[in-house]
């Protein structure tokens, strides 16, 4: 995982962020980091990904960080699917397979994160 892949750095004051994977001991971690770390406001957790599109429009975030591997349906086009939702939504790809880069920048993602990372390299 030494290749980075980054999307333009936004304020995490004024961006709403929804965790989409299905392990709760992750979503939290990764909550607690990005809450202490870049004050990054969580408004949303998902567990899979009917849950994820039911969330949208309610929680309305402005970022969603979603596990390549979450389940649930759709398989192909989750993120398209994310988008005919909230066009303007961005979408953080995360993976412990960092293979999965090109395929989920391919796939219209506007960043990809390896699991495998260490917390800073993450941040």
């Amino acid at each position: 995982c030494r290749q980075a892949y980054t999307m333009n750095t936004m304020n995490p004051n004024l961006t709403r962020i929804l965790l989409a994977d299905d392990h709760p001991a992750l979503r939290s971690a990764l909550a607690l980091l990005l809450e202490t770390r870049l004050n990054a406001r969580i408004v949303g957790q998902s567990f899979s990904m009917e849950d994820l599109l039911a969330s949208l429009p309610v929680i309305h975030p402005s970022v969603v960080i979603l596990d390549w591997e979450l389940p649930g349906s759709p398989k192909t086009g989750r993120i398209r699917a994310l988008h005919k939702i909230d066009p303007n939504l961005k979408v953080v790809i995360t993976s412990s397979q960092p293979e999965v880069a090109p395929q989920a920048l391919a796939a219209q993602a506007d960043a990809f994160v390896c699991k495998c990372e260490p917390p800073e390299q993450i941040l």
